[in-house]
């Protein structure tokens, strides 16, 4: 059986939207592990499961598509299935319907790992939730291209700078989870503040930016994840711009914890100049490319 389970549904509110006029990235992310939480319930990886001695959920990889805006007073859907799932590990689509519209807004592909609670190794699914899983398994509504974030990073001809501290800060208790972990949301919104630095260095500043109009907005993100970060623990973010095309950027973020000296996450995001008025992508001007070509980086960082 192929089958989407719709695991949540709700509307945009005016304090979840940005300068830019449409719905703040981190707000995705809240409604999409929302969702997931009821997705979850769907495939009988209740609380009792999951609960000490049991099986956690690791997240290992977000793949993220915009396909289009959302605005306050927009209701939406989400929709969830398996795409894929083997021994311990589970791909999952989260699909965001702007119902208003309809169309599809965005999409999530996430990778979990199934671990015991008291080891946190990967363990066997439960015959019943592996049953579930493969029950809801189904396919992407669209045909997606294949993404950029995520994939090589083109060499760079010219001379490579250094990433820069892009975001420094601590980790709150209201920034985690019931698990005491920092959230999903916390993610992407983390990484979204990171961006507003290279841009500013690319020569897009505030006034500049009101002046003309120039917003921006993201295309894809793609996260892999490699440690917990939890609450108490102080963080910083390194950037670097990774490449350029006629109208996009891609960012590369490298998310660390300096309480521990771990690497948390790192994010490969593309991102696309956006005017304000027209609604629509913009070409690159050429005093913003010349700039942004003075902060191109290897990828990953050597540090």
């Amino acid at each position: 059986m192929s089958e989407f389970v719709t695991v949540y549904r709700g509307v945009v509110n005016p304090w979840e939207c940005d300068i830019m006029g449409h719905l703040n990235i981190q707000f995705y992310g809240a409604k999409v592990a929302d969702g997931m939480s009821h997705f979850c319930h769907a495939l009988g990886l209740h609380q009792d499961l999951t609960d000490a001695g049991g099986i956690t959920l690791s997240r290992r990889k977000a793949y993220s598509r915009y396909l289009g805006e959302l605005h306050a007073g927009d209701i939406l859907d989400i929709r969830a299935a398996v795409l894929a799932v083997d021994e311990n590990s589970v791909d999952i689509l989260a699909e965001i319907i702007n119902t208003t519209t309809p169309r599809l807004s965005a999409s999530f592909e996430m990778q979990y790992v199934g671990l015991d609670g008291e080891t946190q190794q990967p363990v066997p699914w439960p015959r019943e939730v592996r049953q579930r899983m493969t029950d809801l398994t189904g396919k992407h509504s669209d045909a997606p291209r294949p993404p950029t974030a995520g994939s090589p990073v083109p060499a760079y001809a010219g001379n490579l700078g250094e990433t820069f501290v892009s975001s420094r800060g601590t980790i709150n208790t209201w920034d985690c989870d019931s698990r005491g972990q920092m959230s999903f949301q916390q993610y992407y919104a983390i990484a979204s503040d990171g961006i507003g630095p290279v841009r500013h260095r690319m020569g897009i500043t505030r006034d500049i930016a009101l002046a003309k109009h120039w917003g921006g907005v993201a295309l894809e993100y793609d996260i892999r994840f490699l440690n917990p970060i939890a609450s108490g623990d102080i963080y910083s973010l390194r950037t670097g711009l990774l490449n350029l095309g006629d109208k996009t950027f891609r960012i590369g973020h490298r998310f660390h914890n300096d309480s521990s000296g771990e690497l948390v996450a790192t994010f490969d995001i593309i991102a696309c100049m956006f005017d304000l008025q027209a609604r629509r992508a913009m070409t690159i001007p050429p005093e913003i490319r010349a700039q942004a070509e003075t902060l191109m980086v290897e990828w990953p960082p050597i540090e």
